[in-house]
């Protein structure tokens, strides 16, 4: 039984550890040619690295972050 517990909180603090490496500012590329970030922020420094403007168009369904297109 002991041994089974010492397993499980490995386990889990794996999965812990897994969950910090996210990138937080994750872009998504949509169907349309538009792309989604978490935030506003995220948006203008993925644009920026691209040596782009970011053009904003609106908040995504659900508040899920915002809709951008890079120009």
């Amino acid at each position: 039984m002991t041994c089974l517990t010492k397993y499980l909180a490995a386990l889990l603090f794996g999965f812990a550890l897994a969950g910090c490496g996210v990138v937080p500012n994750d872009v998504i590329h949509l169907r349309n040619g538009n792309l989604r970030s978490s935030s506003y922020n995220g948006a203008a420094t993925y644009c920026e690295n691209k040596q782009l403007t970011a053009k904003m168009l609106g908040k995504a369904p659900g508040d899920t972050g915002v809709d951008f297109r890079c120009e």
